[in-house]
């Protein structure tokens, strides 16, 4: 058999277990969300230990990273970096492995199934040829992973998850390949900006779509601009007033507002999924035609609040004595 027609005949005998490993993982990964916050608090704290060794004064910038020649190793483990300031000129960064066999299971018995299907191809199908395929996976397993964490850590802060390692006011998180592709779970920006900057970011944002993901305003006062269509996916707004705002068909999924106070705005068709309320309080703040699903509300403000009953049935009502 030619190389082409037997990478092509492995290719489709392959395809349903493909396919079941990823109809599979999102189940995996939701029943595994202690797992998962629990790899990261392990992963910190051992960072945190070699920082000490090293005597590194704190860290900017924070990685979980898989490395590929690990899973041809077998080696399921998950590589922890912290570095300062100067990112990948940081000739001295803290690194740490944690153990994530658990996480990766399902990729070793899909890569067990992808060996054991290239049995009697007489070498027409090669190692690579099955890595090839695993690594396609890796990267769709990484962006699974991303989206489940970005949810599972919005509790850092209560929690202490990242008590182990001292950071500057600004810091990111980040999981990814080894510095190649690698998606943000988290960004902090605990500096105070001058009041021109959401004018200022707003603007940028309509010629940069991306500008405002992931952005982060603390302690700030955001009024008399009306954000329209813009993609701010896990924006922070942290002990901020937010007034006479309108947020017109906005895509703000996984937004958090810590400590924030609403008054006069609107998020009228905005796409709120997963966004978190809680310790916000509200004045004529109205949702109408507000995507809220998975949306997180304290139960003492769902009252005051502009949504109907078809959206109450989406959100998620937080109670302290429930937690």
């Amino acid at each position: 058999m030619e190389r082409e027609e037997a990478l092509r005949d492995y290719r489709e005998s392959v395809a349903g277990k493909i396919a079941d490993f990823r109809k599979y993982m999102e189940t995996y990964l939701l029943e595994r969300a202690g797992y998962l916050e629990n790899m990261v608090r392990t992963g910190m704290a051992l960072l945190g230990e070699q920082m000490r060794r090293q005597e590194k004064e704190y860290v900017c910038y924070l990685y979980f990273s898989v490395l590929k020649t690990d899973l041809t190793a077998g080696k399921y483990r998950v590589l922890v970096q912290g570095m300062d300031m100067r990112w990948y000129l940081d000739e001295e960064p803290a690194e740490a492995y944690v153990d994530a066999g658990e996480l990766f299971a399902p990729l070793a018995a899909l890569k067990n199934a992808l060996e054991e299907a290239n049995r009697g191809y007489g070498g027409a199908v090669n190692r690579y040829d099955v890595y090839s395929l695993l690594f396609d996976e890796l990267t769709l397993l990484d962006s699974m992973v991303c989206h489940a964490l970005r949810y599972i850590l919005r509790d850092w802060e209560k929690k202490g998850i990242f008590d182990g390692v001292p950071r500057s006011p600004y810091w990111i998180l980040k999981w990814g390949e080894y510095r190649d592709k690698s998606e943000f779970l988290l960004r902090t920006d605990k500096t105070q900006r001058p009041g021109t900057a959401w004018k200022e970011e707003l603007a940028r944002a309509k010629r940069d779509p991306e500008a405002m993901v992931f952005g982060y305003w603390y302690r700030a006062v955001l009024t008399g601009k009306n954000p329209e269509k813009l993609d701010m996916r896990f924006t922070t707004m942290e002990e901020c007033v937010v007034e006479d705002t309108a947020f017109s068909g906005c895509n703000m999924e996984g937004c958090r507002f810590p400590g924030s106070r609403m008054s006069g705005c609107s998020f009228a068709g905005c796409d709120l999924s997963g966004a978190d309320f809680r310790d916000c309080s509200f004045e004529k703040t109205s949702f109408a035609g507000a995507k809220l699903t998975g949306a997180v509300f304290e139960a003492q403000s769902v009252p005051f609040l502009e949504i109907d009953a078809a959206q109450l049935q989406a959100v998620r009502i937080y109670r302290e004595e429930s937690v």
